[in-house]
């Protein structure tokens, strides 16, 4: 599974994504009628293709033969604002990648120590948790719960070219030390030892 930056012309797909999950999973859940409103606005088509072209906002998703199953945004200073997987896909580890790969590029695209979100509604918190994330502390109460995780740096590896020699070695150095083992354990039960 390998999440991945979203061109332009598959922001309506992921957008349709995250309005259908949060209808489906999370707006019967949601008392606060204002912050219906923000998620609803803050979706809309044009304000995030207006974000995207102003380079404040990078979005990310996963494919299953082809078609989008997850979807995530986070903007420049490092907060993740969507995060979103279709139920048919929930725990199968897509809404761990995003998050994983959204904190990699933090760390390596903008020098960040940490990532935020707002765990909304709070509930929701308890996912994050399980993910390396903590509750930040709030000065008043509010619907979510602010949350904050630090950035990893993904590590590239050169692919190097094992000499044969070595495979060859290796592999009759181990065939050695189990005939070996073998042996010993065959001469212990002939003498009744084992």
């Amino acid at each position: 599974m390998k999440a991945q930056i979203l061109t332009e012309d598959q922001i309506p797909e992921a957008l349709s994504i995250a309005r259908g999950v949060f209808d489906y999973c999370l707006r019967a859940r949601i008392t606060d009628l204002e912050m219906i409103h923000i998620f609803l606005q803050y979706t809309e088509n044009t304000n995030i293709r207006n974000m995207i072209a102003e380079g404040t906002l990078t979005m990310w998703g996963i494919f299953e033969q082809g078609h989008m199953v997850a979807m995530s945004g986070m903007q420049k200073e490092g907060h993740i604002t969507m995060l979103y997987v279709l139920p048919v896909f929930q725990r199968r580890g897509c809404g761990r990648c995003l998050l994983e790969e959204m904190k990699a590029y933090a760390a390596n695209q903008y020098q960040l120590q940490r990532v935020t979100l707002s765990a909304m509604p709070a509930w929701t918190a308890d996912y994050f948790t399980k993910r390396r994330f903590h509750p930040m502390e709030v000065t008043q109460p509010c619907s979510f719960v602010p949350m904050q995780a630090k950035t990893v740096a993904r590590a590239i590896y050169e692919k190097k070219e094992i000499p044969s020699g070595v495979i060859l070695g290796t592999s009759i150095g181990g065939l050695a030390v189990c005939a070996a083992v073998a042996v010993g354990f065959m001469v212990l039960w002939m003498h009744g030892i084992v």
